[in-house]
This record gives structure tokens, sequence and C-alpha cells, in this order.
């Protein structure tokens, strides 16, 4: 269930970080009570973004796309942002206590600079990658290729801090044969939904964990909360890139939204950094 919260505020006011509003956060959702909160943020632009915002991407696409020099830039600003304890309480993210990563290169390239920042130790978490996973596709775009993305060595050796599941192996971390649908991402968020509410129930204390993501796989969890009858594509939310939307999970299970698609990082270091979809 989704509970109403006075803490949503528009992107666009959230260039103001002042004390006393980060205190409101902080305190805003479960009235005090034990919950866990999140900060899902989708990854920086990539260079699959570049293409599809010149309308080249079904020719220029690769399966597992870098940051663009645009999306290196947001990643810096937003570790800058969250590693200021004042600036970070504005999303109620004061003080992090894990960070999770998708497995893709994009991903993993975003949160570089906020775990420097932080001294933080992120964890990949290989379900919740974008949807579609890691393929090649043919110029038509009608048939594809499962690719493995980083293999255990090779993300070791770009990301040597973070921690790696069994499932990141010598021959990469995706398993499907083809190119994940629409529905069947649905169904990987339903499941990493249930996950976190799991875990949200045997906290006995609150946690904040920084969740570094998709465009996709975010608007699929946050449907998997409130609508959860939704199949098809993913075009209820919005996400900037680098864009922060914070939610609580109750103990009992119950979701309350603090924030969606706040990007105070971009406002105040500069607006021509926002990308992501056309205003």
């Amino acid at each position: 269930m989704l509970r109403s919260t006075s803490a949503l505020v528009l992107t666009r006011l959230a260039t103001t970080t002042s004390t006393a509003m980060a205190a409101a956060v902080d305190a805003s959702s479960c009235a005090g009570g034990t919950r866990l909160r999140l900060g899902l943020v989708r990854h920086g632009e990539s260079m699959n973004n570049v293409h599809t915002a010149n309308g080249t991407y079904k020719t220029g696409r690769v399966a597992d796309p870098e940051l663009s020099a645009r999306g290196r830039r947001q990643a810096e600003v937003l570790g800058a942002f969250l590693g200021n304890a004042s600036k970070a309480g504005f999303l109620g993210l004061r003080e992090l206590d894990e960070i999770w990563v998708s497995p893709h290169k994009r991903t993993l390239d975003t949160a570089a600079p906020t775990v420097q920042a932080l001294g933080l130790a992120p964890r990949v978490v290989t379900d919740i990658f974008e949807a579609g996973g890691i393929y090649d596709a043919s110029d038509s775009y009608d048939a594809f290729v499962a690719q493995g993305g980083m293999t255990r060595a090779e993300m070791a050796a770009a990301h040597p801090t973070y921690v790696l599941p069994a499932d990141v192996t010598d021959e990469g971390w995706y398993r499907l044969p083809g190119r994940e649908s629409d529905d069947e991402c649905r169904a990987r968020a339903k499941r990493v939904l249930e996950h976190v509410r799991t875990t949200a129930a045997e906290l006995e204390a609150s946690r904040n964990v920084l969740v570094v993501a998709h465009y996709d796989f975010i608007s699929a969890f946050l449907d998997a909360i409130l609508v959860p009858e939704t199949s098809g594509e993913f075009v209820r939310w919005r996400h900037h890139n680098s864009a922060v939307t914070v939610l609580d999970i109750e103990t009992t299970g119950d979701v309350a939204l603090v924030k969606v698609n706040a990007a105070p990082h971009i406002y105040e270091a500069d607006e021509g950094l926002l990308s992501g979809f056309p205003l």
C-alpha cells in the first residue's frame, strides 16, 4: 500500500538545501519508525542515450554502453552532492548505509564518485539490471543475441572496492538467451520489491540505501508498488539521468514516496547537464 506524504517535492524546488528542509525530510516518513529508505538513482547519460536523442539508437547502440562526457560529469556532481551531509540531507540521504548498483558499465561508473566520496564498498546486485538486458541487435532491431556483460575479472579490475556476487562469473552475469521482454522485467521488479519488503521487515534500525539503476527498471519497480497490474512499456514515470527518487519501505511493507525525480545536484552545478527526456 502507498501512504501519502507531504514530503513530495518537485524537482525544480530541489535547489534549496537548507538545514530545516533537510531535517523535515529526515523526519517525514513513518513518523520516526523503523524503515528502509531507498534512493533510486538513474545512471548518468550513456552513449546509447545520446544515440536515442540523436535518432541513431538502432544503428549506433551497443550492448553495454559507456557514460558520455556529460554522464561522467553528472556522476561527479551527484557524488559531490551526496558527499556533503547537509546537501544529502535534503534528499533524506544524509547518512548512507549501503550502495546497491546494477552490473552495467554505466551504473558501475555512475556510482564511482559517490563511492569515493563516502568511502563505502558498494554491492553489485544483478537483479536490478536494465529491461532488455545485455544484447546485440540486428539493424532492423527485430533479432537479438544475448551477451554476457562484464566478466568478474573486468569488473574487479575496473572497480576493485565493489563487492561482487557469485553470479558475476568469468562469462559475465547476464543469463537470459536473448532480449528480456518488458513484462519479464516487470516480473523481476516485483521479485526485487518482495525481497526489499522482506529486508525492511527484518530491520531492527532504519537504514538508507542508494540504488544505482536504470530508467525502465526504476519505472517497473515503482509500478510494482503503485499499479502492479501494469503490463507492457514503461510510460508512467520520468527520470532524468542521475536524478534521485526516494521512498520508504516500512516494516509493515507499506511504502511512502518522499521525492520523485529530484536533481538538486544538477540545478546547483549546471542546468546544461540536465538530460534524460524532453521537457
